[in-house]
């Protein structure tokens, strides 16, 4: 399972695409709290993905259709949720919890941002389900958020 945090490191490389940048930012941030990282290198990656996030301001507007905001919030309440267990636990991975309210908006560019790290809360949330549950909320998650990278760079 030390494998899965590299799984984010190729979805980095969209930033290139000013729309995906939102998108490559929440990547970051996904892989600075799933890897074991000392805290200097975690709070560097966590600067990074706050800079890709303010570089691609203004957003453009992409609509998200309404199927695809239902299953975000979806996503996005379990993802708070697990981020609320996490803080009461004291846990660093809580800050992933900042980024998932943004799957609510309406702009798929935005929106974009909340999608990894709410897949790394499924995989780092500390609830009491067994670790194949985990890794299929995970998988179902990323694999979600690759349809929106694909509708990011059209």
């Amino acid at each position: 399972m030390e494998w899965i945090p590299y799984l984010y490191i190729p979805l980095i490389v969209p930033a290139v695409k000013k729309k995906a940048r939102p998108f490559s930012a929440g990547a970051v941030l996904a892989f600075a709290l799933t890897y074991p990282l000392g805290e200097e290198e975690r709070y560097a990656l966590i600067a990074l993905s706050a800079l890709i996030l303010a570089l691609g301001y203004p957003y453009e507007k992409q609509p998200v259709k309404f199927w695809e905001r239902f299953i975000n919030a979806v996503i996005g309440g379990t993802g708070l949720a697990i981020a609320l267990g996490l803080y009461n636990l004291g846990s660093t991975g809580a800050v992933l919890g900042v980024a998932v309210p943004l799957l609510l908006l309406r702009n798929r560019v935005l929106s974009s941002f909340g999608l990894l790290p709410a897949s790394a809360l499924y995989l780092i949330g500390q609830y009491q389900v067994p670790e194949r549950v985990k890794l299929a909320l995970f998988a179902l998650v990323y694999v979600y958020s690759l349809n929106h990278l694909r509708k990011l760079l059209r």
